[in-house]
């Protein structure tokens, strides 16, 4: 079941749910490497979890 919508920001205070879902400043390079490049670390636990029964995938 896929829920659909806004993500709820009753619990956030004002200015916290007036940021939420944007960068207070642009990414620096190292930081977009860390979020959408595997690194060595990153690849050892996919290589743990990798097995018959996963052969579909592993959820990163």
């Amino acid at each position: 079941m896929l829920l659909s919508g806004p993500t709820p920001v009753e619990f956030l205070s004002d200015d916290e749910a007036a940021a939420h879902g944007r960068y207070v400043r642009a990414p620096t390079r190292a930081e977009l490497e860390k979020m959408f490049f595997l690194d060595d670390a990153d690849r050892k636990l996919i290589a743990r979890r990798r097995g018959d029964q996963h052969r579909l995938g592993c959820a990163l």
